[in-house]
């Protein structure tokens, strides 16, 4: 298959796709970067701007078929050399293709919940790859949305996308919330909230998470400190003598199976 070859680093392409890596407030706000086979088929249902590919990638069956499902859009691909696809990721063995993928920012306002319906709250988490895999347990857990605090990482970062293994074009996500906007929703309609806490509240097997809920999940240090957080309904994993904590990705995707078990028994 021969697709436009791209050779120059200061390809406007190229400069796009660096610009939206980087975060910058220069960037298109609705533009994600998506990287590696498995991404890029969750993320051809949306809009996407472009493809970028290296040599070699639609050699396999399944890249043969992305490719397919992109031209059947008329995405615009484009093809460049190992050395230019090495520089535009930030993984040590790049997967072979790249895409810059149209996400509108949504706002709560925007989101249909249904019946039922179990919220997940990330609340100054910091790591990427701790969000990605929490929007990757909540996609399979079958969560409505996942909402983010202000001073959480955002989950459009290309590391965090990554870590989700495609999931965040699955499930909606809305960003950059205060505390009491999430407390308000919550009221509004009509969820639980509980807060994760390592060390004190009810055992989370025993707790009632039949209802409609949102699952509040803190710092990877520090928790949810704040006194906003101060009255909420704890609920913690037991663990064995001397361990502190679990990662708060494990512990979010055990709260979350845990609310699918309920529902499902």
């Amino acid at each position: 298959m021969s697709f436009p070859e791209i050779t120059s680093k200061e390809n406007p392409l190229v400069r796009r796709i660096r610009l939206v890596a980087s975060g910058s407030r220069r960037a298109p706000r609705d533009l994600v970067l998506a990287e590696g086979l498995r991404v890029l088929e969750e993320a051809a249902e949306h809009s996407i701007d472009a493809v970028v590919i290296s040599e070699g990638f639609g050699k396999r069956d399944r890249e043969q078929l992305l490719i397919s499902r992109l031209r059947s859009k008329s995405v615009k691909i484009y093809r460049a050399d190992r050395k230019l696809m090495k520089s535009l990721s930030e993984v040590l063995s790049p997967q072979g293709a790249l895409a810059l993928v149209r996400v509108p920012r949504l706002n709560l306002a925007d989101i249909s919940l249904g019946p039922n319906p179990v919220v997940l709250c990330a609340c100054a988490i910091q790591d990427p790859g701790n969000l990605g895999t929490l929007l990757r347990a909540a996609a399979a857990a079958a969560a409505a949305l996942v909402c983010t605090t202000t001073s959480t990482v955002s989950s459009r970062n290309p590391k965090c996308i990554r870590a989700s293994a495609g999931t965040y074009f699955r499930i909606p996500v809305v960003e950059e919330l205060a505390p009491k906007d999430i407390l308000e929703y919550c009221g509004r309609h009509g969820l639980q909230p509980v807060r994760a806490d390592a060390r004190t509240g009810e055992p989370y097997s025993k707790m009632d998470l039949t209802r409609p809920t949102a699952i509040l999940l803190g710092n990877e240090s520090q928790g949810l400190p704040g006194i906003e957080w101060s009255g909420i309904r704890a609920v913690r994993i037991p663990m064995a003598p001397g361990v502190e904590s679990l990662n708060v990705a494990s512990a979010g995707a055990i709260l979350l199976f845990e609310a699918l078990r309920q529902r499902d028994l």
